[in-house]
């Protein structure tokens, strides 16, 4: 069953995270859950990479995440699209070597 009538993401260029860029990205990721995902930010900077898990959630990213995700979704995903988006806006990451992990939570 298709729900869109075209493919939205026909002219999206998603790019694949490579071994070269282990050194000169910065990875975003949401804080879905605090225990857990230090455990992973451990396991994952100790392969070289540089992971940095968003810790902080606050009204703003909420405010931000209401702007681009449709109110009828859960409330997870709001708060994670606005923290990821807030946090590239923050002027804090170069955009051109940042990349973003979300996982599905089901």
């Amino acid at each position: 069953m298709q729900l869109f009538k075209e493919n939205i993401f026909e002219k999206t260029k998603f790019s694949e995270f490579t071994k070269d860029m282990r050194e000169t990205y910065t990875i975003l990721g949401p804080q879905l859950s605090p225990l857990h995902f230090r455990l992973a930010d451990s396991a994952i900077r100790k392969h070289g990479i540089n992971l940095e898990i968003l810790s902080k959630v606050n009204k703003n990213d909420i405010e931000e995440g209401l702007r681009y995700v449709n109110n009828n979704a859960c409330y997870p995903t709001i708060v994670v699209v606005g923290q990821l988006i807030n946090a590239l806006k923050s002027g804090k990451y170069d955009l051109n070597k940042t990349a973003m992990i979300i996982s599905q939570t089901d």
